[in-house]
Formats: structure tokens, C-alpha cells, sequence
């Protein structure tokens, strides 16, 4: 998923540019998350500890605080390297400084237009969405998920395991927080999600480093989250291969 962050120190302007935001997500559909809405840039770099993905961040540059917009992108881009930056701000004299600071900036907004700010918002949101769903262009491989017109991005190294659905045609995807049903059938999923992931049974598919333990006698394992998933004989060779 991708996260967005706002850091904008007016109140005014911080809920103009978060209904701008949430507005251009619902028009989308995308599976995007504001994440977070803030005057602080502490509180940024604080929840970007606590949030796996990549996020799109749309700051002020000036915020009256201990650090500026540039010095918190500069901050930002070490935590969240292939993360969207977009500097929005009054200030637009400044626009030369972004390159000076090397965050490599999506783009820079001046607020003195609101349509064209709220134009310009959606563009980025929609930019740095498509590159994001975009193969091969992120830290971690995704996996897309198709749920009805709405598509679901989700990093390969999140998902837990997959399992048959009690509804025909459907799988249910695992990750920490969520189970996600969609159609489609394991072994044709299995084929697309690459070496870290391994078929225990012909209703599951589990990721090899979410595999806390395996019990021979029993025909189970144990994954991270705490579920336990049955072993096929058939492939308890290539469990033992993989996992010694």
C-alpha cells in the first residue's frame, strides 16, 4: 500500500491540501493511505517507523519548527528511499534549494492558486501511483490484487501465506493485519510470486521466511503470525531442501 504524508505547519491550508488528498483517492480508488496529517515534522519521521512501504509525501518548506520541509525530505529520503516527494509551498524563490538539499524532489507546488493546487495534487497522487504499481520499480516485488474495480498493491515479503477460500474461484492472501479474498486459484499464484514462496499443501502456499517451525510427526508448520498450516507428504522433501 501506499502510505501519504502531509506536513504543512498553517491549519488552514494542512486541511485544504488533506480534503485534496482524500478527494483524489476517492475519485481513484486507489489502495492508498493518508497516513498522516500534521503540522510536525517529528511526528512524520516518528510514523514512518512504525509503517512498512513506500509513501508519498507532500511537504511545506517552511514550518516553524527545529527543522524545515527540506531538512525533513532530506530525513525522509534516508528512511524511504524510492518514497514521491512534493514541496508545497508559498515560497516559490525556493524551488532552486530542493536541488541544493539532493532529495530529488517529484515536484513543486506554489499555493498562491487553489485549483491549480488541487489539480496539481491529484496529478502527483496519480504519478507516483502508477509508478509505484509499476513492476520492478520499488524495493520489494508486489503482488496485484484485483477486488471487484479496485486493485491492491501488496510487497511479496508481507504476505504470511495464501490459502483455497471456502468460495470457489477464491484465495485468501495473509499479512499481519489483514486477510484479503480475491479470485484466483494457488498454484496459477504460485508461478507469480518467485523463489521465497513454497506450496506445503494443495490449499496453501506459505513465504519461506515467515516459516517459524516445522513438526515432521504432525505434517504441520508454524508461521509468524501464529497460524498453523498442514504439509502434504508430497511435499515434505522439498520443505526439508528449502528450509535446511
Amino acid at each position: 500500500m501506499l502510505n501519504i504524508y502531509i506536513c504543512e505547519d498553517d491549519n488552514k491550508q494542512r486541511e485544504l491540501i488533506t480534503e485534496y488528498v482524500k478527494n483524489a483517492i476517492l475519485i481513484e480508488d486507489y489502495d492508498i493511505n493518508l497516513r498522516l496529517s500534521t503540522d510536525n515534522p517529528h511526528e512524520i519521521l516518528s510514523e514512518m517507523d512504525n509503517t512498512n512501504g513506500i509513501g508519498l509525501y507532500f511537504l511545506d518548506i517552511d514550518l516553524n519548527y527545529d527543522i524545515n520541509g527540506l531538512t525533513l525530505a532530506q530525513q525522509i529520503r534516508h528512511k524511504d528511499p524510492r518514497g514521491f516527494i512534493v514541496f508545497i509551498t508559498a515560497h516559490s524563490e525556493m524551488c532552486y534549494m530542493t536541488f541544493t538539499y539532493k532529495v530529488e524532489a517529484m515536484d513543486f507546488i506554489t499555493k498562491d492558486d487553489a485549483d491549480n493546487l488541487k489539480s496539481r495534487i491529484h496529478q502527483c497522487i496519480n504519478s507516483a501511483y502508477a509508478r509505484y504499481s509499476a513492476s520492478g520499480n520499488f524495493a520489494s516485488r508486489m503482488l496485484i490484487a484485483k477486488l471487484g474495480d479496485k486493485e491492491y498493491c501488496i510487497p511479496l515479503n508481507e504476505i504470511i501465506y495464501i490459502e483455497t477460500s471456502p468460495t470457489p474461484h477464491k484465495i485468501i492472501l495473509h499479512t499481519k493485519n489483514s486477510a484479503l479474498e480475491f479470485k484466483g486459484q494457488i498454484k496459477e499464484t504460485l508461478s507469480t510470486l518467485g523463489n521465497q514462496f513454497i506450496i506445503c499443501h494443495r490449499s496453501t502456499i506459505v513465504n519461506k521466511n515467515h516459516i517459524k517451525e516445522i513438526d515432521l510427526k504432525n505434517r504441520t508448520l508454524t508461521l509468524s503470525c501464529g497460524d498453523v498450516c498442514p504439509i502434504a507428504v508430497r511435499y515434505l522433501p522439498a520443505l526439508h531442501k528449502c528450509l535446511s
